[in-house]
């Protein structure tokens, strides 16, 4: 970890409150490094100041607090993290936040003709109620216009599902694209002009030594608006180094330099 990304951590853990009374231990801010949902290595950017990591065990994120969301959002998928559990619904503050800084709420959605797109999605997390209502946490959304929430957004998170069932092993990290000065929510929520994610696809046990130049990777780029609409989510496949530069990430850091740059130069074809 980056030595200021690591002082911005520990000092919101230094924020975090008391244990409670009666034995109760408040909720603090949790290292994210060794987490396997970073196996191939955690998205850095060139201003690590406003990376404030969020280990919620079911997916570790990167919360932007001047942006009010996160840039991005990592977790690995198996076959065994799917299963019966209803979707929850219950939208929630981020308890990990400190309780001096200040993060996104339910309502701060409400009559802004955006939705609560989640980055990792409910439909991921269905072995247990406990794990799917984690993905209802505020600071795991993204203001998402429907067309897109609801459209290719939504059939990416299908594929990758399928791909899970298959057997193989996912990583994958989704996040947003902002312009220098976005529009926001009336809340002051950070509005993306596009939406990424990013899936590299292995075999069980796998991690970021095993990725080679043959290693499945998928990388999108969806526009937030209107224009999503009616389009498959592989209509807008790109690659790795164009969400690079769009985001401003480096994304796969823990693969060796020769895969990574094959990888990450080549716009995979569609399944």
């Amino acid at each position: 970890m980056a030595p200021l990304l690591a002082w911005v951590v520990a000092l919101a853990a230094a924020c975090a409150p008391p244990p409670a009374l009666g034995g109760a231990t408040a909720p603090q801010v949790p290292a994210a490094p060794g987490s396997p949902h970073l196996a191939l290595g955690e998205p850095r950017d060139a201003d690590p100041s406003d990376d404030l990591l969020l280990d919620h065990q079911v997916f570790v994120l990167s919360f932007n607090v001047r942006r009010q969301v996160p840039n991005w959002v990592a977790w690995r998928l198996v076959a065994e993290d799917l299963g019966a559990a209803p979707r929850s619904g219950a939208f929630h503050a981020d308890e990990l936040l400190p309780p001096a800084m200040p993060g996104p709420r339910p309502r701060d959605y409400a009559h802004s003709g955006f939705e609560r797109g989640h980055m990792c999605p409910s439909g991921d997390r269905t072995a247990t109620e406990t794990a799917n209502e984690e993905t209802f946490v505020m600071t795991n959304m993204q203001p998402q216009r429907h067309a897109l929430n609801a459209g290719p957004w939504e059939g990416l998170e299908r594929f990758e599902r399928s791909l899970a069932t298959a057997g193989r092993q996912l990583f994958v990290v989704a996040g947003g694209v902002f312009d220098d000065q976005p529009d926001t929510l009336a809340s002051g929520i950070a509005i993306p002009r596009a939406n990424f994610k990013i899936i590299v696809a292995v075999g069980p046990g796998e991690d970021a030594a095993d990725v080679t130049t043959a290693t499945t990777a998928y990388a999108v780029l969806m526009p937030n608006s209107a224009a999503a609409a009616g389009t498959k989510w592989f209509e807008h496949l790109v690659s790795i180094d164009e969400v690079e530069r769009q985001s401003g990430y480096d994304f796969l850091p823990r693969v060796a330099p020769g895969a990574q740059d094959v990888l990450e130069a080549t716009t995979a074809l569609p399944p």
